[in-house]
């Protein structure tokens, strides 16, 4: 069967969920131009898995129709395409030797903590235990405001895959956050063989309303990270966030 003899009407009532409209009010020019961010992709892709559907990976459907498009041919069974997301990842060898300057490469992501759901349980909410490592979701709800850590998590997931292509299609469960004894942040990648660090450096920060992540690879001096990436902050943080946190508290220098 295709996913077409899914029922439309199912995802026209998923969709009116994330817009927060009528169901009446979805048609096939309705625009989801707000969904089409990290978070909101995630949340449709979740959404579309409870209902036994797929998107291709990548796919970003403008409107209404183009989803339902989307997913009327013949598709891969969803277990399928999560196997292929959660798929290793293979470190290339460093292009220079430790401790010279050489190829730097940056990821930058910045969400407001408003946009992650609200959760009764965020053990069982279906985009926490589909987004994040259990051992993200420990840490997050022993905090006040876990949803402030939860977009910080989030912020560093996005942020590793723009600074390394070889996690662009890696599950965001799959790479998680965990902590040093100290507090300081790193990333591990989790496969059936365990937890392996991932040798990227990740600086998390966060206000009340906004969190963002900064992942570098590659080698430079600690002065040349800061120079590099932060034209990129300035301009990427909200105002309100940047009188808050400047950029030695940012990276913890």
């Amino acid at each position: 069967m295709t996913q077409t003899g899914i029922a439309k009407d199912e995802i026209r009532n998923l969709i009116a969920t994330m817009l927060m409209v009528s169901p009446a009010e979805i048609t096939d020019s309705t625009s989801l131009a707000s969904l089409n961010t990290s978070l909101g992709s995630a949340k449709v892709r979740l959404g579309l898995k409870r209902l036994g559907l797929a998107l291709p990976l990548g796919a970003k459907p403008a409107t209404f129709a183009g989803l339902v498009s989307l997913l009327s041919g013949e598709a891969a069974p969803v277990a399928a395409r999560v196997a292929a997301s959660t798929s290793s990842y293979t470190a290339a060898a460093p292009a220079v030797a430790a401790g010279t300057s050489g190829t730097l490469q940056v990821g930058l992501d910045v969400e407001d903590v408003a946009s992650l759901p609200i959760a009764a349980d965020y053990w069982e909410h279906d985009f926490y235990k589909g987004s994040f490592a259990k051992s993200e979701i420990a840490y997050a709800v022993l905090q006040a405001e876990p949803r402030t850590h939860f977009a910080g998590f989030w912020c560093a997931k996005e942020a590793l895959r723009k600074c390394d292509a070889g996690f662009r299609d890696v599950s965001p469960a799959a790479t998680a956050v965990a902590h040093e004894a100290n507090g300081q942040p790193y990333l591990t990648l989790h496969s059936a063989s365990g937890a392996e660090r991932l040798p990227h450096v990740v600086s998390i920060s966060h206000t009340e309303t906004v969190a963002t992540a900064v992942v570098v690879t590659g080698y430079a001096a600690p002065a040349a990270v800061v120079e590099a990436i932060a034209p990129q902050i300035e301009a990427a943080i909200q105002p309100a966030a940047r009188k808050s946190r400047g950029l030695a508290k940012l990276f913890g220098i």
